[in-house]
């Protein structure tokens, strides 16, 4: 049943998509990869890449691109706008919300058997306990800290609307924050993990999320396909942790002295100062006040529906921190 579907892969080029594809193509599947940029496709797939198709998320006709021949579809929807604060609202719901839309109208039109949905769990409304099973979670937007939060949250209702009103066989697959090998894009991890290695982290913040290795979902993504039920949502996830747990990693390898760790409450106070500091660098900012109040948030996130049903093994963090700087280096992102 696995390999009977052709695979439509949003996003694939990302650190998520890619990782996925890579094991798709592993398992011998057919796998229409959507990206809008062939120059990073060729450096993230090299020499074994899916059927690639070019565009944008955001228009229709793009998407009607992807579902070529007779199907069945599954469709892995990973495509979103990924922010800590330091995107506009407007970008995020064009990217994240009509883009989910525009997927799933698609979906409704084509023999879609199977439709993955990958979130966040910062779409998890704010203060709610997660039960186990995770059948208390509800998307609600106006629950959200932030505003990358709001928009995953809106996009999780869209397709739970397709489930409720149209059928769709569709599952949630909320992700805490990913880690591993893979990342070609210099998610905000990433970028820290680089800024550390190469000297250039002024000091970390006494605080941390939950950090989990991508190919641990990769491995159990052909139990995913085969026994995701429709409607219900998973989430993949490890154990809380600190910023100066991954530091620590990097700094026994690297042999890097550790930064000055600052409390959370003095990070907020130099925000404007970081601001106008990366402002005048053309830099990225690693720290804004959603990126800070994603540290103070409770990250002790049930995992055991995925282990139960998927067989989910989170490996321990040390590893996927090693395994992450070796890609790094090999990969010549980083200057040692």
């Amino acid at each position: 049943m696995f390999q009977d579907y052709t695979y439509i892969v949003t996003g694939c080029t990302g650190h998520v998509g890619n990782v996925l594809t890579k094991k798709l193509l592993a398992e011998g599947c057919r796998v229409v990869g959507f990206a809008r940029s062939p120059k990073k496709a060729a450096v993230v797939f090299q020499d074994k890449a899916p059927e690639f198709v070019y565009g944008d998320i955001t228009d229709p006709n793009d998407i009607e691109r992807l579902f070529v021949g007779e199907g069945p579809f599954a469709v892995i929807h990973t495509a979103a706008k990924v922010s800590i604060g330091e995107d506009a609202r407007s970008e995020l719901e064009k990217v994240t919300v009509q883009g989910t839309q525009n997927l799933v109208d698609a979906c409704l039109r084509h023999p879609v058997k199977k439709f993955l949905h990958i979130s966040s769990t910062e779409a998890i409304p704010h203060g709610l306990a997660l039960r186990e099973d995770l059948s208390n979670y509800v998307p609600e937007p106006s629950k959200a800290i932030t505003d990358y939060a709001g928009t995953k949250s809106e996009a999780d209702a869209i397709v739970l609307r397709a489930v409720q009103e149209h059928g769709l066989d569709a599952s949630l697959l909320l992700l805490a924050s990913v880690l591993g090998p893979g990342d070609y894009s210099n998610g905000h991890m990433t970028q820290m993990m680089i800024e550390f290695m190469e000297g250039r982290l002024p000091a970390s913040v006494n605080g941390g999320y939950n950090d989990f290795d991508i190919r641990d979902v990769a491995d159990v993504l052909p139990a995913i396909v085969e026994k995701s039920k429709k409607g219900e949502s998973y989430l993949f996830a490890n154990h809380p942790d600190k910023i100066n747990d991954i530091l620590s990693v990097i700094s026994s390898i690297t042999e890097r002295k550790l930064p000055p760790t600052l409390p959370l409450w003095v990070a907020y106070v130099g925000l404007p100062f970081l601001y106008i500091g990366n402002k005048i660098q053309k830099k990225r900012p690693l720290y804004t006040s959603a990126s800070l109040a994603t540290l103070r948030a409770d990250t002790n996130f049930p995992i055991g529906k995925a282990q139960k049903e998927f067989g989910y093994s989170p490996r321990p963090l040390e590893e996927t921190v090693r395994d992450h700087v070796e890609f790094l280096i090999q990969n010549h992102m980083v200057q040692l």
